[in-house]
């Protein structure tokens, strides 16, 4: 006898090898290319990202945080049909109460550099120096926040250049064991920038007086590490005293002077993601991790780089200050950025009850030896979201795709639709449209009614599932809610479409922004097993553990978000009695992640029925 819910061993095993070819084409892709210079290119990413406006209203119930947010507008259907379009609330967290801890390792990856042909490793000097100028820019875009200062932390100078050395100089240390970070000519006020930029501890702060705290720029930074750092250049006075930071322009051409200097353009740009993500590494891990920075005796003209060849040296976002504004918001969303990270794990049509095999055949790959290489690593997921390649480069260059590859290995995803939306990204399956129906059918895939149960915006059903992966099997229409019902032969068109975001602003008209166009559907992820991945070499079954499968608990909650309240149909009695789903109570809380009340066999369907009692009289 067939099981409901759970799949044979063949299936499984099936699955099992489609994740595995998936993963091993996009490992093959990696060993045979080079990363695409578009990886780089920042200028025209994410054109559908909110920005922040003038005149930002903050949220400041909350005393430890201020929150930007606003209201999402979402379509639903189109053509003739009144499924009625709803709105959505959502915040981005802009203070943070303790600066990202970021340290030098000589064990951390220094490779990337090659990528870009260029020689030596600057991501530790310029990560500092970006996280400055996104500081900077926060500070001028977020009500209250104060211009940054200097303290009177500096870093140290190179004896014999004719700069007075810092108090906390080590004159006594020997040189090999010094990093010498060259400046070259560059002025006074650019040699006390980086003096600050590159300081042991805080060498400069800016925050929002609140509550009795100082909440800081999400992108503060305290630089430890036993690396001795010291600077020089080729000149001899002394530096100014002010403590009053320079402004983002300024900061930003004394990166673009470092940067054509030491002929390190692409990693000035590589580095500007690494500072992007780091409000997203707090709540990951302890510190970010750099490599120590490695110089060149001397600095080289090369001639041609993955970014010189496209943009010059001019700054990751372009000349319109709303690309930079449209990246600082997204880098203030740090839940929306490791939706985005895991999404490249996420299938569209593979079911939940199969989705640990197709999930445990993709880690076989990713946990090989031969893959773990944080530079085929990169390129791997680089290969698999192109569009997203950017995010994953900063995400290995400061130490945090560990910690998304934990979510993503035992299927705990987080669904941020509203990044999705922003990023034509795929984090769900509930993105994708709702099928049509064959004319007279009398069932629906599960899939669908799933979808039309999140449209219709029901109050039990106003958050999407926490599951990724599509429900299997289907319905018989008259088990459906009304809602489903209404719309499963509806000749309209079914589907989540994002309309437009309004900020809480004190200028309402300033707070309304739309997207550069609608899309109803996700981009693709490449080597998609519809795709079809090929047989690109033996598949190894190492990783192959039923005993291990993850598909239970998600297809438990699956059913949770979707039975959880009307019940299961008569139709269902075998999924509800099954071994995965059984010991389901009343009393069991909802999977919606809002906590949108509890399981039970009855709600109503909304006052457009008159409170009609829908209880269905067909649910277990």
């Amino acid at each position: 006898m067939q099981d409901p819910v759970r799949p044979n061993d063949d299936t499984y095993r099936r699955l099992y090898e489609r994740g595995y070819r998936t993963w091993f084409k996009l490992y093959e892709a990696a060993l045979s290319s080079a990363p695409s210079a578009s990886i780089l290119s920042l200028e025209n990413v994410t054109p559908q990202h909110p920005y922040f406006p003038a005149r930002l209203e903050l949220d400041r119930n909350s005393d430890a945080s201020l929150y930007a947010a606003g209201t999402s507008t979402w379509a639903t259907t189109e053509g003739p049909c009144d499924l009625p379009s709803f709105k959505k609330r959502y915040v981005f967290r802009v203070t943070t109460t303790r600066p990202t801890v970021l340290s030098l390792s000589t064990s951390s990856p220094s490779g990337f550099p090659k990528w870009f042909g260029e020689e030596g490793n600057h991501t530790a000097v310029l990560t500092l120096a970006w996280a400055y100028v996104l500081s900077a820019r926060w500070a001028e875009v977020i009500p209250g926040g104060s211009a940054i200062q200097y303290t009177d932390r500096r870093a140290r100078w190179l004896k014999g250049d004719g700069v007075s050395l810092s108090v906390d100089s080590d004159e006594n240390a020997a040189p090999n064991e010094l990093t010498v970070i060259d400046l070259g000519e560059v002025t006074n006020d650019a040699a006390r920038w980086w003096a600050t930029v590159l300081a042991p501890g805080e060498g400069w702060n800016t925050c929002i007086p609140h509550n009795g705290r100082q909440l800081k720029s999400p992108w503060s930074v305290k630089f430890e590490s036993d690396c001795r750092l010291v600077l020089t250049r080729h000149a001899n006075s002394a530096l100014p005293v002010s403590p009053n930071g320079i402004p983002l322009s300024t900061a930003t051409r004394y990166i673009f002077q470092y940067a054509t200097y030491h002929n390190v353009a692409d990693q000035s740009h590589a580095a500007f993601v690494a500072a992007l993500l780091l409000p997203t590494s707090q709540g990951l891990i302890k510190q970010v991790c750099l490599p120590v920075p490695r110089f060149i005796s001397k600095p080289q003209l090369k001639s041609s780089t993955l970014c010189s060849q496209s943009y010059g040296y001019s700054s990751p976002w372009g000349k319109d200050n709303r690309q930079l504004d449209r990246l600082l918001t997204l880098g203030c969303n740090a839940t929306g950025i490791i939706s985005l990270l895991s999404s490249i794990f996420v299938e569209p049509d593979i079911p939940c009850n199969v989705c640990g095999a197709w999930l445990q055949g993709a880690f076989a790959v990713l946990a090989s030896e031969r893959v773990q290489d944080p530079h085929i690593l990169a390129h791997v997921f680089m290969n698999r979201s192109s569009e997203l390649g950017f995010l994953w480069l900063g995400s290995i260059l400061i130490g945090i795709q560990n910690s998304i590859m934990r979510w993503a290995r035992p299927v705990a995803f987080l669904i941020d639709l509203h990044a999705a939306a922003w990023t034509n990204t795929l984090v769900s399956f509930v993105q994708a449209p709702v099928s049509k129906p064959a004319q007279g059918a009398d069932v629906i895939r599960r899939s669908d009614e799933a979808k039309l149960m999140y449209l219709s915006q029901t109050e039990h059903h106003a958050q999407p599932p926490t599951v990724p992966f599509r429900p299997f099997g289907t319905t018989a229409i008259t088990d459906c809610v009304l809602e489903v019902q209404l719309h499963a032969q509806c000749k309209g068109y079914h589907g989540l479409s994002y309309v437009s975001w309004m900020w809480d602003c004190q200028d309402k008209n300033q707070g309304v922004q739309y997207p550069a166009e609608v899309t109803t559907t996700p981009r693709k992820l490449s080597a998609e097993a519809n795709d079809d991945p090929g047989n690109t070499g033996p598949v190894l079954y190492h990783g192959l553990n039923r005993e291990r499968d993850r598909s239970e608990s998600l297809t438990r909650n699956m059913f949770l978000w979707l039975r959880g309240v009307d019940g299961f149909p008569v139709a269902e009695r075998a999924i509800y009695g099954h071994e995965w789903i059984e010991g389901w109570d009343s009393e069991e809380e909802s999977a919606a992640p809002e906590g949108d009340g509890k399981s039970t066999t009855t709600r109503g369907i909304g006052s457009w029925i008159s409170r009609t009692v829908t209880q269905r009289c067909n649910s277990i």
